[in-house]
Formats: structure tokens, C-alpha cells, sequence
């Protein structure tokens, strides 16, 4: 019974997770050594970063609104901006789906986009 909920579980994390595509941009300051995704800080605010910093990238993330939320667009972020070797995120926009896309969904196959944006940085010393 706890391998079949384990299966489950694990079944909906990859499912949940291939519904959410992310993009990135490289900015001149280029990408640094990988780190783990929970290591990459989320700010939501460029005046909360504590010291200075240098852009890394321009990162992207588009999904099913149906299938995510805000949560999952934004640890999508993280995730790209550690493989960069970000030490944070600023978070420009997250941007839901209107109301002409919700209608188009309900009455169509048309998947109504959940998109974000934000900065990828690293800091300095």
C-alpha cells in the first residue's frame, strides 16, 4: 500500500512538472558553476536584494493554468536559474490567464497560459 501512494505521488510530481516550460536568456555576465535549487533565493522586489548583484539571465516560464499556480512557475524559475549557477531570482511578473483565455478553455482544447518572468542574478561580494 506505501509503494502504490509512493508511485502516485512521484506520477503526479512528473506529470505536474512537464506541464511547466522555462525558458532563459544568458545576459553578458554568463552562467557560474550549477547549484541546487533550493539554494537560489527568490526576491520579489530588486530593492530587497542585499547588496549588489550582476544579471546572469532572463527567465521565462509558461504553463497550464488548470495544472499550476504561482508556486510551481516560480520553484520552475529556481530550478533554471541554479542550472545557470544563480544565487537568486528577482521576480518581474507573474502574469495569469485572462478572461477571454479562461472562456476559450472551457469551450475548446485551448490551455489557458500561466506566465512569469524574472531575472536570474548572482551576488557580489
Amino acid at each position: 500500500m506505501k509503494i502504490r501512494a509512493s508511485f502516485f505521488a512521484v506520477l503526479a510530481a512528473a506529470l505536474l512538472g512537464a506541464c511547466t516550460s522555462t525558458g532563459a536568456v544568458l545576459l553578458d555576465a554568463g552562467p557560474g558553476p550549477e547549484r541546487h535549487p533550493n539554494e537560489v533565493t527568490v526576491y520579489l522586489h530588486e530593492e530587497d536584494v542585499p547588496g549588489d548583484y550582476e544579471q546572469i539571465a532572463l527567465v521565462t516560464s509558461r504553463s497550464d493554468a488548470s495544472w499550476t499556480d504561482e508556486t510551481d512557475l516560480i520553484r520552475a524559475m529556481q530550478r533554471r536559474a541554479a542550472r545557470l549557477g544563480a544565487d537568486a531570482i528577482i521576480v518581474g511578473e507573474l502574469r495569469e490567464p485572462s478572461t477571454v483565455e479562461r472562456v476559450a478553455e472551457v469551450l475548446t482544447d485551448y490551455e489557458a497560459p500561466r506566465r512569469g518572468r524574472s531575472v536570474a542574478i548572482r551576488l557580489l561580494d
